[in-house]
């Protein structure tokens, strides 16, 4: 074997295990990142094998593999697109009940992408003091109360009343976000039409193909994505990916 595919063998098995390391330091919130990795790993995998295979199968794997990385960003563009127009806010009429999506709690604090949610929803709520709100979020492995009992708390804190605000603790992700929100005010006899939906501005398409998949009809207000500008990126990418997944796989 050449001593070049040696080395790109090497090299591919080293960024396969950068993608264990990221997953391993990072948690779940770095499972996009993990994934770039190893799919990095297998393209230069293909092409390793590509380079040491008897021609012409060597040359018909080398240029299906650069076909399916160009067609698989061509599509990737196209997901990203989605996620970027749909970052704004978008409101219809005059929405009577907001709904507030969870994020990861801090100890007992919202994090910074939830309590971004939660200070965009007080701002509207300071022109909109009589709106209901639904505060949705379970409680994670990692986390000592549910999302929704700390949001409450937080909204409480900033002068909005214990009775205005409904508390949906079961949702472990956005689909049983909306889907438990949706439980929880057919039974209180609530409408389910033009609820104000608000989340970080990377989540808003993902958010509205849900909502939809769950009979509701929605106007969104768009969080920032807090932290600098690699974060911020990596979020927008990482949406691009949860939108395939959870247009296969997210339903109830």
């Amino acid at each position: 074997m050449k001593k070049g595919c040696v080395g790109s063998g090497i090299v591919s098995l080293l960024v396969f295990l950068c993608g264990g390391l990221t997953l391993v330091l990072g948690g779940r919130p770095m499972l996009f990142g993990a994934m770039v990795f190893w799919g990095l790993a297998a393209v230069l995998a293909l092409l390793t094998v590509a380079s040491v295979l008897p021609q012409p199968q060597g040359t018909w794997l080398f240029r299906g593999v650069i076909a399916l990385l160009v067609v698989g960003c061509i599509l990737f563009g196209l997901l990203e697109g989605l996620v970027i127009a749909n970052a704004k806010d978008s409101l219809k009429g005059e929405p009577k009940i907001m709904v507030v999506l969870g994020a990861n709690l801090w100890d007992h604090e919202p994090s910074p992408v939830l309590q971004q949610r939660l200070d965009t929803a007080l701002d509207y709520l300071q022109g909109h003091p009589d709106m209901t709100v639904v505060v949705t979020g379970g409680m994670g492995d990692d986390e000592p109360i549910s999302e929704a009992s700390c949001m409450a708390m937080y909204l409480e804190e900033w002068g909005i009343a214990p009775e205005q605000i409904l508390q949906e603790e079961q949702a472990a992700n956005t689909m049983e976000n909306l889907y438990f929100t949706r439980q929880l005010l057919e039974e209180r006899g609530l409408s389910t039409d033009n609820l104000l939906l608000v989340s970080s501005s990377c989540h808003l398409a993902r958010a509205k193909l849900l909502a939809n998949r769950n009979g509701l009809t929605i106007s969104t207000l768009a969080a920032p994505v807090p932290g600098g500008t690699a974060y911020r990126i990596y979020f927008y990418l990482r949406e691009g990916a949860a939108l395939v997944k959870s247009w296969l796989f997210d339903r109830r």
